[in-house]
């Protein structure tokens, strides 16, 4: 009788742990990392809708593309090799974050606050430090950076290390790229090779 009591104790803890993962919005996080569908020319033509990304090389695919209210159309890539993520965010709210930030003296306070507010994917970077700053030519610009380390929210990664940057396109909307590792060793060349591959078409 206590043998089988038991059983349904753990099969209760099992059923309640998976609601809260699930609440928290760890199975979104679990779908936009895990490649469920491999349909990259119907991605490719949702993220046409941002920049070209017809170009990219077999070292990269797109993980997802598509619109969040109040925040922008992003498309969601990963280099296969490192599993390395970027994200290439075009903002509705074009003062969000903006080049001229980077450079201005609340350059850090904005960059944080755009971090704290940043609503994709059902992640959150939490432990946000800015490490450096930088920048690369890409997109026919200069895309200024900021080099960062954090923690993921909804799932136990710690350490990740990357870069958020901002570039303007040709419709004066400004994009922030979003480029991160949380298996190991962020990539600038990885970033640099990507986005050498896409083109601005709008």
């Amino acid at each position: 009788m206590f043998g089988f009591l038991k059983k349904i104790i753990k099969i209760i803890i099992i059923i309640l742990a998976i609601i809260g993962f699930v609440s928290i919005g760890g199975w979104t996080f679990i779908k936009n990392h895990i490649h469920f569908n491999n349909n990259q020319e119907s991605k490719i033509e949702k993220a046409e809708k941002i920049a070209d990304f017809s170009k990219l090389n077999g070292e990269f695919e797109i993980i997802s593309a598509g619109s969040v209210p109040f925040t922008g159309d992003y498309v969601y890539t990963k280099h296969t090799a490192s599993d390395q993520k970027s994200i290439f965010l075009v903002l509705k709210k074009q003062e969000s974050l903006t080049k001229a930030d980077f450079s201005s003296e609340k350059a850090n306070t904005k960059i944080k606050d755009f971090v704290n507010n940043f609503k994709i994917l059902n992640f959150k970077f939490e432990n946000f430090k800015i490490t450096g700053k930088g920048s690369l030519n890409a997109l026919n610009q200069t895309i200024p950076f900021v080099k960062f380390e954090a923690d993921i929210v909804n799932l136990p990664i710690s350490g990740t290390q990357g870069i958020i940057g901002a570039a303007e396109l040709k419709n004066k909307k400004n994009a922030v790229i979003i480029s991160f590792n949380t298996h190991g060793k962020y990539s600038q060349i990885i970033t640099s090779v990507f986005l050498s591959e896409v083109q601005i078409n709008k």
